[in-house]
């Protein structure tokens, strides 16, 4: 009993699983790529926005291929074997005659499993394994009839289990298939055989339900607690009822949307009130055998292979056996249940009429017999049948055919699976188990018109969304983009409640410019969500894909708990477009990168994380890149490996990789040098920035043209400027040209022409590009020529770094402080000028100070890099030598670009440890990493010389050549002789 409940609650389980499974739903993700800012710096007033490819995702539905349920397979085939045993024990407890009956059946039984096809013993037509099995069994079987005859039920069931169990060790050992193919070919042969014995229970409990009514309206003990006759009469008329309104919907004569009773819980309460029935029925079969333990036995074991094939057949989508289930369920319960109802009237009406317990006395006919009942019933079903064509025996040929379908496609062989199939759709004209495995089957092929021809077939009987869906994905060209649409409205049409054709619809208006529709589809799609978080994914994809703002907001606002991987990629997106802090707390770092939205999430939460120090992801994009299954998104993982180093405080690993990434990938190289230009102006290195976008724009990179022209007049290089700027004409962006002539116009003026006429922005402008160039009182002049308050503030920040530079610490105090009267107490500038006001304390020698404020001042993010630095030059100054060693290792990591650290780092350790080539070491690093700064190339030299580089050190000064007005290096040429000689005399002492 436990294993028959077992069989049914997994066939309740695949009553309502097994399409799912079999026909999966599957997703076609789409990739769009929109420009996603990484980083933006302002330089002469202009911002400079370093972007990277974000991902949105668009996620359409779609159907998996069919799937053969192997693990379904497993599960029946064991507990098959469990009820072959409880089958051959209790009919060794019978007579003689029905025992041999009984093993008559079994044997047909075992004939079903077509053992001869696994070729155990020999090849070919031999019928060894089905010989032996069926010598095993009914050996078994005939001794404890026969000999063993006082043996207990439990001992008798233990044995033939035991016997069940060898036969099974012996296919699995001996057959030369995998146990898959041995489950599935055992499992799926045998169905005819698993068929026949469903058709017997059913039609054995076929009435049972009109003889539970009965005991329920005559149990009572007392006469008067009794049901009348016409209380019989009704309740049992309007059962019947319900069965003829199901069969006249079944053969096409009733097509009201009513709700009608599910056939298969007729068939479960038939079962329940049959067991009752069996244990009722004993006299009529006593003298073959008792009800316990064989009569109660038989029944469960036939009820439980009923709910085995029934679920089997629901396990695997086979349309064509679960109609013919249900079908025969009805026709037989209508057929024997008035045949049955007939018979009580006629031979206990009276009886009835007198409240009387008919329960008890209704297998004693006196008028119209048992036999004559069954053969009435059964001639009634039998004219069901042919009125429906045969259906029923069509729908098993067809379903059978699909079974051997299934177990040669999962054996790999599609020549013979095909056949099969076509076979099933001969039997079950456009059956969906069979039309979309052929069309797997040519899916696989790549032959679409095939596939699109069965899908066809499999619409036009038993339609599904599924099938729709399928089908107008078929249509995946724009030219097919009518054709789509007019299938997914069909689908629509006659699945109103289906979320999937309505997101598909939706993404397929989103293609266009009709964006009612789009949103229309969408609330649809919404309304009846089974996975509300899948179509929020793709409504915040499209709304930030079209820039349109509030419902894009409103979504995001709506799906803030939301936990599908999609959804959170986009909304990472949409976050970082709109300058929000990530509002997803959980780090995502999978093991690997197995689906699309398994990249993107990672990819587009890294960006929308980089700036925090956190450098933790490098370790997984490592793995990730060394994963040959991630190539496609190599590019992309190399560059955001990058972008870890350079904005979490490693710029020297940064500028590795992505130089690296620039070789290897000459068609995007443009992009990636534009990128590393882009550092250099973060970095204010203005003529490395000027190199790299010089080398972006020789690739083709159009953005890099007017980058060039503001980087080398930052750089104070006003010809070079002009001239780049002039080449933004071959760009042919009307905006670029028109900023660029601007520049390049205000670059050509004096001083005092720009006093005189130019706006304010260009007064800043221009002084920031001139800066070195100018007088004192001509940048005075100029920072109190502006008057928009915002402009006047980074005059004033630029008026601080000139009087800086040229060591006037005591005017450069007095413009800190009058500087600082304006600033806002935090934000780019502030951070700036408090720098500012840092390196001042610093170049006067008022390290208490520098300590006691550095970390009360408020620096930004970035700036807060320097405090490192700041602490190094503190610990020198002190005297803590190790710890000042420590600092500035510390800040060359992250400060690399920047001249003065190295400078000073260099200094450190060629004065604290003269002996080793630190120093030397820590000035290659920064003339590699930072090419364009002429104070380290001279330190690089000098230092060169010290350690007997003579070659290098005139390759340093060759270099200087180019980055020295010749004033200047004339005078350095002649410091660097003068070293030499030092250096030579020295060796030569030392020599001597």
């Amino acid at each position: 009993m436990l294993l028959c409940a077992a069989a049914l609650l997994l066939g309740v389980f695949h009553y309502f699983t097994g399409e799912d499974a079999v026909f999966p739903w599957d997703k076609i993700t789409d990739l769009q790529v929109v420009p996603m800012p990484v980083n933006e710096v302002t330089r002469l007033l202009e911002p400079f926005t370093l972007s990277a490819d974000g991902y949105l995702l668009f996620e359409q539905y779609d159907v998996a291929m069919a799937e053969v349920q192997s693990w379904a397979a497993y599960v029946l085939l064991g507990i098959l074997g469990v009820c072959i045993a409880f089958y051959t024990a209790a009919i060794s407890t019978m007579r003689q005659l029905p025992y041999f009956g009984g093993m008559l059946l079994l044997m047909l039984f075992l004939a079903t499993f077509n053992f001869d096809l696994l070729e155990i013993f020999g090849g070919g037509s031999s019928q060894t394994v089905l010989l032996l099995s069926i010598a095993l069994l009914a050996i078994g079987s005939y001794a404890f009839q026969a000999f063993l005859q006082n043996t207990s039920f439990g001992l008798r069931v233990l044995a033939m289990l035991g016997i069940v169990a060898v036969l099974g060790l012996l296919l699995y050992s001996e057959a030369d298939f995998p146990a898959d193919l041995i489950t599935l070919h055992l499992v799926n042969y045998s169905s005819i055989g698993l068929l026949v014995a469903t058709v017997l229970f059913i039609l054995w409990v076929s009435y049972e339900n009109v003889n539970a009514l009965l005991w329920i309206n005559t149990q009572a003990s007392k006469p008067e607690r009794r049901f009348s006759m016409w209380q019989f009469i009704l309740i049992t008329c309007l059962y019947l009822l319900s069965l003829l309104l199901i069969y006249l919907r079944h053969v096409g004569w009733l097509r009201a949307d009513i709700i009608y009773i599910n056939a298969y819980l007729i068939l479960l309460l038939s079962t329940v009130a049959g067991f009752w029935g069996m244990r009722q029925r004993e006299k009529v079969y006593g003298k073959l055998f008792a009800f316990r333990p064989a009569g109660a036995v038989l029944y469960l074991v036939f009820a439980t292979i009923t709910f085995l094939s029934i679920g089997y057949a629901y396990a695997t989508a086979n349309d064509s056996l679960t109609n013919l289930f249900d079908n025969l369920v009805v026709y037989s319960h209508l057929a024997f249940g008035f045949g049955f109802f007939l018979y009580v009237m006629i031979n206990f009406g009276r009886l009835l009429e007198q409240r009387l317990q008919v329960y008890k006395v209704v297998y004693e006919p006196q008028k119209f017999s048992l036999f004559s009942f069954f053969i009435f019933s059964a001639a009634i079903c039998a004219i069901m049948v042919m009125r429906t064509q045969y259906r029923v025996y069509l729908h098993a040929q067809a379903g059978y055919y699909s079974y051997l379908g299934d177990l040669y496609r999962a054996s790999g062989n599609n020549i013979l699976a095909k056949p099969y199939y076509e076979q099933s759709d001969v039997y079950d004209i456009n059956n969906v188990k069979a039309n979309y495995s052929l069309a797997a089957i040519y899916r696989q092929e790549q032959e679409r018109n095939n596939e699109v021809l069965r899908m066809k077939d499999a619409l036009e009987k038993r339609p599904n969304p599924k099938l729709y869906v399928r089908l107008a994905n078929l249509y995946d060209e724009k030219q097919f983009f009518f054709e789509k649409l007019y299938v997914l409205q069909q689908g629509a049409e006659r699945f109103p409640e289906s979320s999937e054709i309505y997101n598909n619809l939706a993404l397929l208006y989103a293609q266009t410019s009709v964006q009612d529709s789009t949103e229309y589809y969408f609330n649809l799609a919404q309304e009846f969500a089974g996975n509300g978080d899948f179509v929020r994914s793709n409504r915040l994809a499209y709304y930030t894909r079209q820039a349109m703002l509030e419902p894009a907001k409103a979504v995001l606002e709506e799906s803030l708990k939301g936990k599908y991987k999609a959804l959170r990629s986009n909304q990472a997106v949409l976050r970082q477009l709109l300058g929000l802090d990530p509002q997803d707390k959980e780090d995502f770092m999978p093991d690997s990168l197995e689906a699309v939205e398994d990249f993107t999430l990672f990819y587009n939460q890294t960006i929308s994380r980089l700036n925090k120090g956190d450098t933790t992801r490098l370790e997984p994009i490592s793995r990730y890149l060394n994963s040959p299954g991630n190539q496609i998104f190599f590019s992309d993982l190399y560059f955001l490996k990058g972008l870890v180093h350079h904005y979490n405080g490693l710029p020297q690993e940064g500028r590795n990789t992505v130089e690296n990434l620039a070789l290897q990938m000459e068609a995007q190289s443009g992009y990636y040098y534009n990128a590393l230009g882009q550092w250099m102006l973060e970095e204010e290195n203005y003529r490395a920035a000027a190199a790299y976008f010089k080398q972006a724009k020789d690739r083709g990179y159009t953005q890099a043209f007017l980058s060039e022209g503001y980087a080398l007049a930052l750089a104070n290089q006003t010809n070079a400027a002009v001239a780049a700027l002039e080449e933004v004409g071959y760009t042919q962006n009307e905006d670029a040209i028109a900023v660029a002539g601007e520049l390049a116009t205000l670059l050509q003026q004096d001083v005092q022409t720009v006093l005189q006429s130019a706006p304010d922005k260009a007064k800043v402008q221009y002084l920031l590009a001139k800066l070195p160039g100018l007088t004192a009182e001509q940048v005075a002049q100029l920072v109190n020529a502006v008057q928009e308050k915002e402009l006047k503030r980074r005059a004033l920040i630029a008026q601080v770094d000139y009087l800086l530079d040229k060591q006037r610490w005591k005017t450069a105090l007095d413009a800190i402080t009058k500087a600082s009267e304006q600033l806002k107490p935090e934000g780019e500038l502030r951070s700036a000028l408090n720098l500012q006001q840092l390196r001042l304390w610093l170049y006067t020698d008022n390290y208490d100070a520098l300590l006691n404020r550095l970390d009360k001042l408020y620096l930004t993010d970035r700036d807060k890099r320097h405090a490192l630095y700041f602490k190094a030059r503190i610990a020198e100054a002190k005297g803590r030598q190790e710890e000042a060693a420590t600092r500035y290792e510390q800040a060359l990591k992250m400060l690399i670009y920047d001249e003065q650290t190295v400078l000073a780092a260099a200094e450190f350790f060629k004065k604290y440890k003269p002996d080793d080539e630190t120093a030397y070491n820590i000035l290659l690093r920064g003339v590699t990493y930072n090419p364009h700064a002429a104070g380290l190339y001279k330190a690089y030299a000098l230092e060169s010389l010290d350690q007997g580089l003579f070659t290098y050190a005139d390759q340093a000064a060759e270099t200087l050549r180019g980055l020295l007005p010749a004033s200047e290096y004339a005078t350095f040429i002649e410091k660097l002789e003068q070293k030499r000689q030092q250096v030579e005399a020295r060796a030569e002492d030392w020599q001597l």
